[in-house]
């Protein structure tokens, strides 16, 4: 299943959220789907899905939870060899929920 950010069920998803932090989120996690997919190691399999932004109370919190436990320790895989780009893109996410 490929991520459905750009759908128009997601689209209403978010703005019935209608959260900053949420939408920055969302903003860098499709950036982030752009590098993954262009990464020639990786590529359009390994995207990050929308799931991980679905249901419960996404508050600011939660969001920093779903970044830390859930997609850096999949970006530390994806590029398990390459410490400064997970770094770089596990900053910029970080950096979406300060």
């Amino acid at each position: 299943m490929k991520p459905a950010f750009n759908t128009e069920g997601f689209k209403k998803y978010q703005q019935k959220i209608n959260n900053d932090v949420f939408n920055k989120v969302i903003d860098g996690v499709i950036k982030l789907n752009d590098i993954i997919r262009k990464d020639a190691s990786l590529g359009e399999g390994f995207c990050i899905g929308h799931s991980y932004f679905c249901g419960g109370d996404l508050t600011t919190e939660r969001l920093k939870a779903i970044i830390e436990y859930d997609i850096k320790p999949m970006l530390r895989e994806y590029w398990f060899d390459n410490d400064e780009k997970y770094l770089e893109e596990s900053r910029e996410l970080t950096r979406l929920v300060e």
